[in-house]
């Protein structure tokens, strides 16, 4: 960790992330260049840096299960870099990886960080992600992360991504997954848009091609004081006995705007795909209840939203 900005810990620990800043298996990147990286053993990673941005090439060998969290830190200490990172995870056939990933752009006044990633997990593999942002508290970063996900028969992705830290500025990710026979997907979404300058887009799109295949895609945003959340979840079943659920729950206060839009295609009769989504503004009676016990309207709208990225 000696090599990672202060600045970067600092915010790490703001998201949680202490339990994997000392993690063995690391990836440290600030601006396009490599601060340090270690791979335990049965990880092999490769690194091209260029002058417009950095690849980094990370497999995970057939049958290997990692016995503690890999942790990656992207990250940008100006107040107006930019950042290009092109990552591609191979997850070989039953093999077993955790890894945490913290963005980190802490002084961000106008910064660009963009990612296109590329993410293949293999048969009866499995691959734990989640990802924390903290983009400074200015409204100033522009994020556009794209992945690319594959998952081959038997194998199973979890990703849990949380941007609900600091500001959000304009962010806009989009995912597209596809899903061989009897593969598994969990997608979890937590934003927060705190003021006119945040402006979040969302888009997750899984492809049930395989037999017998499931998804699962979770959304939770608010929006408040002015700030503007849009959410998309697609779901498109294409062969038999393939399942999905898209689970939307915006909260919109003040003069904001919440959208979600879920899309659900199912293209075998044999197959299945429900949904729920649900716009509005904050319970009257959890926030009247809360205020009774001494919170401002304020703090109990706080209160309202944190336990709603909980559930």
């Amino acid at each position: 960790m000696a090599n990672l900005p202060k600045d970067f810990i600092k915010t790490a620990k703001i998201c949680g992330l202490e339990h994997v800043l000392h993690s063995k298996g690391h990836l440290y990147i600030e601006k396009n260049k490599v601060l340090s990286h270690k791979m335990p053993k049965g990880i092999k990673i490769e690194i091209a840096e260029m002058p417009a941005g950095i690849r980094v090439n990370v497999t995970v060998k057939k049958g290997v299960k990692t016995k503690e969290p890999l942790f990656f830190c992207f990250g940008l200490k100006g107040k107006s870099d930019e950042q290009f990172i092109m990552p591609n995870i191979l997850v070989e056939d039953g093999a077993d990886v955790c890894v945490f990933t913290h963005c980190s752009f802490p002084k961000a006044v106008s910064i660009s960080h963009k990612m296109e990633a590329v993410f293949k997990i293999g048969k009866n593999a499995k691959f734990y992600y989640e990802e924390h942002h903290f983009h400074g508290s200015r409204s100033g970063a522009m994020v556009i992360p794209k992945l690319k996900l594959f998952v081959e028969d038997g194998g199973y992705f979890n990703s849990n991504f949380l941007l609900t830290k600091g500001s959000v500025g304009q962010t806009s990710i989009e995912l597209d997954a596809v899903l061989k026979a009897n593969a598994r997907i969990e997608i979890e979404t937590k934003v927060l848009g705190k003021n006119s300058k945040d402006i979040v887009s969302i888009v997750d799109k899984v492809v049930l091609e395989g037999e017998n295949s499931r998804s699962l895609i979770k959304m939770r945003a608010a929006a408040k004081d002015g700030g503007k959340v849009f959410m998309q979840g697609e779901t498109y079943a294409r062969s038999a006995g393939a399942i999905g659920h898209i689970d939307c729950h915006e909260i919109v206060s003040g003069k904001s705007v919440a959208k979600a839009v879920p899309i659900v295609e199912v293209s075998n009769d044999q197959a299945r795909i429900t949904h729920e989504a649900s716009v509005g503004k904050i319970n009257q009676k959890e926030l009247e209840t809360l205020m009774t016990r001494g919170l401002n309207e304020e703090k109990a709208t706080e209160l309202i939203i944190e336990a709603m990225m909980r559930e």
